[in-house]
């Protein structure tokens, strides 16, 4: 472990504390945050930050309806990487194990696998979203599984493609030999064998899943105020970035750097474990 992150570049370095803060910060918000995320002052609307002249009771400064930022930013960090976590992992969960049956078995399976892939591919997602919330209401635990459900098409044909050149492989025509069942070689034999490309693959998907959640909370199809989503705070403060721009500014920065670092810890790790892209 020890040498493992010493031969990490600095700048690799940098980017996992920027991702460990921002989640240890969503973990314990409940502690750490000053105020309740969701108290209005009104005698405090529009505070400016405390680095641009506010003073330290609301260090990133209020919104329009006196709310701390900070302390909804805290919170709302813990809403959007948890819906992100659940969707990508949801998400994942379908992709291999599609992948995994149609490129073991192949045949009459893997067409109709390809088939919804190709069909997932070809349709606004945004409109699969709308339809879902019109018949199955906004509640977080239904977005969740939207969300989940906006990727899996790439896990599929990624971990499809592996399994078609690992099914070949000496080591699975023996287990095939001793009359091993389908199951096990493709849960104890292939799986195993995908188990850091997958990581890659999921931590190179993270940023896309963190701003589907945010655009869909910026555009108002998502988490519903007045629980906070750092997509759901910069589509409030867009009213307001003439006048008061850190009421989106602080949120849109939140994302953008915790996207990037967590796509630049992915890129790392490809080129570490030397995994090829996957076709999205």
């Amino acid at each position: 472990m020890k040498q493992a992150i010493s031969s990490m570049p600095l700048f690799i370095k940098i980017c996992f504390i920027i991702v460990l803060t921002v989640i240890i910060g969503a973990i314990f918000a409940s502690l750490i945050s000053p105020y309740d995320p969701n108290a209005q002052v009104l005698l405090d609307r529009n505070k400016h930050p405390s680095f641009a002249g506010g003073d330290m009771a609301n260090i990133f400064g209020t919104d329009e309806l006196g709310r701390d930022i900070f302390s909804r930013l805290l919170y709302g960090a813990q809403v959007s990487i948890a819906m992100a976590l659940v969707g990508l992992i949801f998400g994942s969960i379908i992709g291999v194990v599609l992948g995994l049956t149609s490129g073991y078995f192949g045949g009459w399976w893997d067409r109709l696998v390809m088939m919804a892939v190709n069909f997932q591919q070809s349709i606004p997602f945004t409109l699969v979203i709308l339809i879902g919330v019109i018949i199955f209401g906004r509640g977080i635990p239904v977005l969740m599984i939207f969300i989940g459900i906006a990727k899996w098409e790439s896990y599929t044909r990624f971990v499809r493609g592996l399994v078609l050149s690992l099914k070949e492989k000496q080591f699975i025509e023996a287990a095939q030999s001793y009359n091993a069942s389908s199951f096990r070689i493709m849960f104890k034999h292939i799986f195993p064998a995908l188990t850091s490309s997958l990581i890659v693959l999921i931590t190179l998907n993270f940023p896309g899943v963190l701003l589907l959640e945010s655009s869909l909370s910026f555009i108002g199809i998502g988490v519903q105020p007045p629980t906070a989503t750092l997509g759901q705070m910069v589509g409030a403060g867009r009213n307001y970035l003439t006048t008061n721009p850190w009421i989106a500014v602080m949120p849109a920065i939140i994302i953008v750097i915790l996207s990037y670092s967590v796509q630049s810890i992915g890129e790392w790790l490809r080129d570490k474990l030397d995994v090829k892209k996957a076709d999205n």
